[in-house]
């Protein structure tokens, strides 16, 4: 899971949080729980402080994970509800922001999204 994070920490490029229509964001996830890991992108749409989309990742074990996307940004942080996981994951709400303090992500927005019965980190790119 280390490779894993640190390639995807490596492949995360700059881009500033403001921005309005329809982006890719590309995603992964680690939990304690279950499956250990996914990749993928979220496809979203921002409509003032709003953002809707939809996730289509894969998980480490090669199966599919995806969901709803509902949330709210506020300058450079985001509330984000991953809502219907196809994983069964429930109430899970990622706080994404830009990175802070030392580690191997410097770019691209990170955070933690708790669930009912575990969490995730999520870090995340457009």
């Amino acid at each position: 899971m280390k490779k894993l994070a640190s390639a995807v920490a490596i492949s995360l490029f700059a881009a500033s949080p403001a921005w309005a229509g329809s982006l890719v964001w590309q995603v992964t996830e680690e939990s304690d729980i279950g499956v250990k890991g996914a990749q993928g992108s979220w496809k979203l749409s921002q409509d003032g402080d709003k953002i809707t989309g939809v996730a289509d990742l894969m998980h480490d074990d090669g199966s599919p994970l995806t969901y709803k996307v509902e949330g709210t940004v506020a300058g450079t942080n985001y509330t984000i509800k991953l809502v219907d996981r196809s994983d069964g994951k429930k109430e899970c709400v990622w706080t994404g922001h830009p990175p802070t303090g030392a580690g191997t992500q410097t770019q691209g927005l990170v955070g933690w999204a708790p669930c009912s019965g575990g969490k995730l980190i999520i870090r995340a790119a457009f």
